[in-house]
């Protein structure tokens, strides 16, 4: 077992009989591949394979290698397999860090999830701090804006959220809807950053003059609950926005507006059953456009 990469690298040259297949189904280079030969025989001193331009034969000492070989790693994909049924009974904590806006959204996959796997408890958190994923503050994490670029995660896009201006009906009855672009005498909520990395906060801090924002706030439940309220127009997503009463969209959303979302998990446990199936059932959403 001290020779098991070299092993499994002679093993998958006996099968497809060349070495650039084998590197190829290997995932490594032609190089690697006969350096682990050469050192396998070495190591046993014999030839297992007798090399021409075609190709790589099995010697005699190559044949019987062969097939004690196969016999060997059909049983370990056996055992591989009885594990893997074993394992599919998830259990435990899985912890979901996400955003406020986003947690709706959400709530299908989570519960397709508990259906698979009724043995679990999803713990969902939300806050303007990220999870520490390196930390087990979460197992998975919904980001937007950029691309997260730590070495240690693993990050997949999710869906493109897009964000438009809308007015619950009782501001409405009161104001009236804007003509076109022309934004005088309304009010509004949101939080306007000339440096967000929100394209809609860098919209408001541009186009909205500041005596119309009558609520300004970073945090997204207090604007969403002043919308409603009727308080000014502001920027939801829109498949959010339309699983709200009374909410109507001002203008459509544009594609400056939209951002990106991803889901973030951690090398360390990104390959473990309960992480894996929690993501196969996010990545089974149909957001309405």
């Amino acid at each position: 077992m001290d020779h098991w990469t070299e092993i499994r690298t002679a093993y998958g040259v006996a099968r497809s009989g060349t070495v650039s297949k084998a590197a190829q189904e290997l995932g490594v280079h032609r190089a690697t591949v006969n350096r682990h030969i050469d050192a396998l025989e070495e190591e046993i001193g014999t030839r297992l394979f007798l090399r021409h331009r075609r190709g790589y034969e099995l010697t005699d000492a190559g044949r019987e290698f062969m097939e004690i070989a196969e016999r060997s790693f059909d049983m370990l994909e056996d055992f591989f397999g009885r594990i893997r049924v074993q394992s599919a009974d998830v259990e435990g904590e899985v912890i979901v860090a996400t955003l406020f806006p986003l947690t709706d959204l959400i709530l299908p996959a989570i519960l397709e999830f508990r259906r698979h796997h009724p043995k679990t408890r999803v713990r969902v958190t939300t806050g303007d701090e990220l999870a520490r994923l390196e930390l087990a503050e979460a197992h998975v994490a919904l980001r937007v804006g950029s691309k997260a670029t730590n070495a240690d995660y693993v990050v997949q896009p999710f869906c493109t959220l897009d964000f438009a201006l809308f007015a619950h009906r009782t501001y409405i009855d009161r104001h009236g809807r804007p003509q076109g672009q022309d934004w005088t005498g309304h009010a509004f909520v949101g939080n306007p950053d000339a440096h967000s990395a929100a394209p809609f906060e860098v919209w408001l801090a541009r186009n909205v003059d500041p005596e119309q924002l009558v609520l300004v706030s970073a945090n997204p439940k207090v604007l969403e609950d002043a919308l409603r309220s009727g308080e000014g127009i502001g920027f939801m997503p829109v498949s959010y926005a339309r699983t709200l009463p009374d909410l109507e969209q001002i203008v459509p959303a544009l594609p400056d507006w939209q951002v990106e979302s991803w889901l973030v998990t951690h090398v360390d446990v990104h390959r473990t059953d309960k992480v894996q199936s929690m993501l196969n059932c996010l990545k089974a959403l149909v957001f309405a456009t």
